[in-house]
């Protein structure tokens, strides 16, 4: 499994400093596991906007699979223009008729206003709206589905899902490139955009927290197509990009395998997922600790709880003093507290996780 993006970020000790300390940064280098990207990435890490984090890999999935995949945002797409077509055949009338009742032609939607009633009035101007906004809902919003599959949008730099296909077809071996869904710009951009961001606590486990589901092996073997969800989208202009410098030789498919790339204090950074680091007995529990952490509240359906529990991490971190044994005590507590409220055995989850020594954020002797 990869390792975690915020490896030492889950031992925060206690500080005398009241200004929040980075989990992983250093120094001398950039935050753990990232380091500063080869030469050889600098021809793709230019076509990139510098406001999003991005996961690429490489799609191995069979090409068939891939067609198959395909065919149902085209059909789909295809059925809402057909949907929208009719819809126009329909409104098309009604909308020439009301435009020529405006000048003064005898249609069914004339009105005389002298001898209408108040209400009638009042139902035809309601009426005549709420077909105006209905027809915006479902031209502006619904028509933009297929709108942005052929032609794509400013969002997406002007690349689409059908470009991205026409492009390349069906390979055996595609580049995948994802980037997040507004949730990391404000990672990587400060309120002044001349400041230079500098990662917090809370920023660093939320990287952690977005990246390690999203690039886990058994994920990734699905198709690039159904990597969508809330957290990544498909960059379909980068992948183009990245194909056409592939062709060209300007780098290699092995170049932009398993990678996370991020515009980080004036440079890019770069992790290399799944590649085997060097790294420290310390570091490797750091890792598991986490996720065994995880693993067990998933298990007894409070997933929902360790992400409270790295917001009460990141807070108290954050706190002048530092993560204090006070404090420590009182998450705790308030960890026992969410656990028995979900009707979950808190005495049995201590001893799973191996009590304090198995709680994210701890860097204290177990006192159970």
């Amino acid at each position: 499994m990869a390792r975690a993006a915020g490896k030492r970020g889950t031992k925060p000790a206690a500080s005398s400093s009241n200004a929040p300390k980075s989990l992983t940064s250093t120094q001398s280098g950039p935050p753990s596991p990232f380091q500063y990207a080869p030469a050889t990435l600098r021809p793709f890490l230019s076509t990139l906007p510098t406001d999003h984090i991005y996961l690429v890999h490489l799609d191995h999935t069979p090409p068939s699979l891939k067609k198959r995949v395909f065919v149902v945002p085209v059909l789909l797409n295809l059925l809402i223009v057909l949907g929208l077509c009719v819809r126009v055949y329909y409104a098309a009338p009604v909308y020439l008729e009301q435009i020529i009742t405006i000048f003064g032609y005898d249609t069914a939607y004339k009105v005389d206003t002298a001898a209408a009633s108040v209400g009638e009035l009042v139902n035809a101007v309601a009426s005549r709206t709420m077909l105006l906004m209905i027809d915006f809902a479902i031209f502006g919003l619904i028509g933009s589905w297929p709108r942005g599959f052929v032609l794509g949008s400013k969002l997406s730099r002007f690349a689409s899902p059908l470009q991205w296909r026409r492009r390349l077809g069906f390979r055996d071996t595609e580049i995948i490139v994802r980037r997040g869904r507004k949730w990391d710009t404000p990672l990587l951009v400060g309120e002044n955009p001349d400041q230079v961001k500098t990662w917090k606590v809370d920023e660093e486990l939320t990287i952690k927290i977005k990246v390690d589901p999203a690039m886990r092996p058994a994920y990734l073997a699905k198709t690039g197509y159904l990597l969508l969800d809330k957290d990544w989208d498909l960059d379909f202009k980068a992948m183009l990009d990245a194909h056409r410098l592939v062709e060209k030789g300007t780098i290699q498919l092995k170049d932009v395998e398993s990678l996370v790339l991020v515009y980080y204090q004036k440079q890019w950074l770069v992790w290399k997922v799944h590649e085997t680091p060097d790294s420290t007995a310390q570091d490797v529990q750091e890792d598991s600790t986490v996720e065994n952490f995880r693993r067990n509240l998933a298990g007894l359906g409070a997933e929902d709880v360790f992400f409270r529990w790295i917001e009460i991490v990141q807070f108290e971190t954050s706190q002048p003093g530092g993560f204090t044994e006070g404090r420590q005590a009182e998450a705790i507590r308030e960890l026992r507290r969410r656990l028995e409220k979900k009707g979950v055995d808190f005495a049995r989850f201590w001893e799973d996780i191996g009590g304090q020594h198995g709680l994210p954020g701890f860097d204290v002797p177990n006192r159970t």
